[in-house]
């Protein structure tokens, strides 16, 4: 067979990339083209959730004779290069051919993937024409230095610019995009409001939906407590209060909902973690704001991520979080607190190691599991001599 590969980060698909598949299946005489969204793209960060970019691909797809989507990216670990799923993709079609269907402005990318030479010798190209001279003359370059085999489509390009597709849902101006994007996916994007920009007040009101009142009033401590130790330490007070506001946003789940979050995102869970509430709330908590809230800063996943357990070499942020979530003023637990909100104004790190120390000590006396991270965590920062903010 010869098989089209149409990769890409999907954020979201539209019209454009169906019309140029359709004319690489026909112009090319090809069997099947193969829709593979991308994972965890080392050339593209901020983009949309794996799991909800490989479900508008679905969507967009169905029910079009030969085409078929793939998984191979979304599900493997870490950062996704085309070489592997080449390599992979060999090992299930070791007798068919391969036509990478991609636009122009990719063309003048190839040489920065990764293993050019290993892509140049085991796939065909098939370009979508703009009429652009230089990349005519881009062709002959690299057919010259890879003696790369790259055809062109005649087909029209249809130049839609995800970029402006992104910030017209953001601003749901549906309407707008309806002729761009297949109707299916535009109604996921509604049902759930991938690229709405949530406001505080906004994710306020829907956390009093997801938490109990003692824990939204929890919430409302610890963003007091980190928007004032930030201002303190001259951290951003905007992700202070972000990741404050949501560090326990999965904490009403059950172990069930959490251990699922975790599969979708491919976290990686011990048998202690995917039993014990207290740890997985903060795994799961971390995606379910990226999934539900829409956060795509990596700082303030990280902080809601650690702030069960801590981990060596915190940020100022991860440290902020994870010390108000302890001293915040609704807490009453130990006679401790007071000198610890009082010290943590002056010195966080020396507050941090005398938190994580009283946490190893409760459960060491209680006989509860103690969670590696925790311990290496402690060990990390009461072995430093001179303990610095970030």
């Amino acid at each position: 067979m010869k098989i089209g590969l149409m990769g890409g980060t999907f954020n979201p698909i539209h019209n454009g990339h169906l019309h140029i598949a359709n004319a690489a299946l026909s112009e090319a005489n090809l069997s099947k083209v193969i829709f593979i969204p991308t994972g965890v793209s080392y050339m593209k960060q901020g983009v949309a959730p794996s799991f909800h970019r490989f479900n508008m691909t679905k969507l967009a797809i169905e029910g079009i004779k030969d085409f078929e989507i793939s998984d191979i990216e979304v599900t493997r670990p870490g950062y996704t290069y085309t070489k592997d799923t080449v390599s992979e993709l060999k090992k299930s079609y070791p007798n068919d051919s391969f036509y990478y269907i991609i636009g122009t402005d990719t063309l003048f990318k190839i040489e920065s993937w990764v293993e050019p030479e290993f892509l140049f010798s085991n796939l065909s190209f098939l370009v979508a024409e703009r009429g652009d001279k230089e990349a005519f003359e881009k062709v002959d370059e690299l057919k010259n230095k890879f003696n790369a085999d790259i055809s062109f489509l005649s087909c029209d390009f249809l130049d839609i610019s995800s970029t402006n597709l992104r910030e017209k849902l953001t601003n749901h101006q549906y309407d707008e995009v309806s002729d761009m994007i297949p109707e299916k996916v535009v109604n996921y994007i509604k049902d759930t409001r991938l690229y709405d920009e949530l406001s505080i007040e906004d994710i306020k009101e829907m956390l009093k939906v997801d938490l109990c009142p003692e824990r939204y009033l929890h919430t409302l401590g610890v963003i007091a407590m980190a928007v004032k130790l930030g201002k303190v330490y001259g951290a951003d007070i905007k992700k202070c209060e972000i990741a404050g506001l949501l560090h326990d946003c999965a904490k009403s789940m059950s172990i069930e909902d959490m251990n699922a979050i975790c599969n979708r995102y491919f976290i990686e869970l011990s048998e202690e973690e995917k039993n014990h509430h207290g740890i997985l709330h903060g795994k799961a908590g971390a995606f379910y704001a990226v999934e539900k809230y829409g956060i795509k800063d990596s700082e303030i996943i990280d902080a809601i991520f650690t702030h069960t357990t801590g981990k060596p070499d915190m940020t100022l942020l991860q440290k902020v979080i994870y010390v108000a979530d302890y001293i915040e003023e609704g807490r009453t637990f130990s006679p401790k607190l007071n000198e610890y909100r009082e010290r943590a104004l002056t010195d966080l790190d020396s507050v941090l190691v005398d938190i994580l120390k009283d946490c190893i000590e409760h459960i060491t006396e209680e006989g509860y599991y103690l969670f590696p991270l925790t311990q290496e965590t402690y060990d990390y920062y009461k072995d430093k001599s001179l303990l610095t903010v970030d």
